[in-house]
């Protein structure tokens, strides 16, 4: 054998090596343009760090393990970036004045807003004993600030239902979408949602949640938080004190920086109340990212509707509105 076939034999092993110690996950799945689907995902290597620059081609995605076409794509290291909405949801209860919590977290907003892709849209709840819209979605980044800035620490702790108001507005809002949660304490005053509601809601709209907890552990909700983030396809971000949220809120920055988005279209366009199962599988894993697509509408069987069952239905529709069809009631 050549020395330049063995070559060639070593990088196409250490390649697929390579390529096997990357994972995909599907972070985001938007259904608003059916049936073209749109899914956000991240490659990871085996130390963490994100790929930014795999093609097109290095993708393929099935649904009901039957391949779609693959309509639009970009990658974060694609010429156009691609903006984010964001709610940010933050604490200003009475406990985020121990050790200056509420300053720090107005700083790690601060590093925050200066990573996100120019043209992103963010919106900001605050929460204490009442849950409020303190900016709404906007492409400012200095009225976020202003908005957070304008936060004093008071009041008791309404976590579930501040994120629940989160998901609500962003729900209908088009394109890569992300909440961030966070809280220095346990929910203690909330009304209308819990840990339960916040996940089935998150989960119907393909929305992650990432959840940080500020503070000691042992103190904060934190196996709450841990649940809400991959029961969504979030993360926890736990952060002993105030000083590390920046580098938090920075990684958080870059996460929404490294995704891919790609749209297909399914081969099944009809409405028919379904949850799909999708797969993305990329070159060199054999082990493929799996999600569901929730798509509404009347639950139809695989086949479709029987023309008898059709023809019984039209039937009765019409008998309905004939003169016999009606009962008359008596003057």
């Amino acid at each position: 054998m050549s020395m330049r076939l063995l070559i060639l034999v070593f990088l196409a092993i250490s390649g697929t090596l390579l390529a096997q110690d990357r994972s995909v996950v599907v972070t985001q799945v938007d259904e608003k343009g059916f049936p073209e689907v749109n899914l956000e995902l991240e490659v990871r290597n085996i130390d963490g760090t994100f790929l930014l620059d795999a093609s097109r081609e290095s993708f393929r995605v099935t649904e009901y393990d039957r391949n779609v076409e693959i309509l639009k794509f970009n990658a974060p290291q694609s010429l156009q970036r691609k903006p984010t909405t964001i709610v940010l949801v933050v604490d200003h209860s009475g406990s985020m004045r121990a050790e200056d919590r509420i300053g720090g977290m107005k700083r790690a907003v601060a590093s925050f807003l200066e990573g996100l892709p120019e043209g992103s849209r963010v919106a900001v709840i605050g929460f204490s004993s009442q849950v409020r819209v303190i900016c709404p979605f906007t492409e400012s980044f200095n009225d976020v600030q202003a908005a957070v800035d304008g936060l004093s620490p008071m009041g008791g702790t309404r976590f579930y239902d501040a994120v629940a108001e989160a998901l609500r507005l962003i729900g209908e809002e088009p394109g890569r979408r992300s909440v961030l949660a966070l809280t220095d304490g346990i929910d203690t005053e909330s009304r209308e949602a819990s840990i339960e509601s916040v996940v089935k809601l998150a989960r119907k709209l393909g929305l992650p949640v990432h959840t940080l907890g500020l503070g000691n552990e042992a103190l904060i909700a934190s196996d709450g938080m841990r649940v809400m983030a991959e029961s969504t396809r979030g993360q926890y971000y736990p952060a002993v004190d105030a000083a590390k949220l920046k580098s938090i809120y920075e990684e958080i920055a870059l996460r929404l920086r490294s995704s891919y988005s790609l749209t297909y279209r399914t081969d099944r366009p009809l409405q028919d109340g379904t949850l799909r199962p999708v797969k993305v599988y990329f070159e060199g894993i054999t082990k493929a990212a799996e999600a569901a697509v929730y798509v509404r509408g009347m639950v139809v069987p695989a086949r479709g509707w029987s023309w008898l069952f059709v023809v019984l239905v039209s039937g009765l529709a019409i008998a309905h509105w004939l003169p016999w069809g009606r009962v008359s009631t008596p003057t």
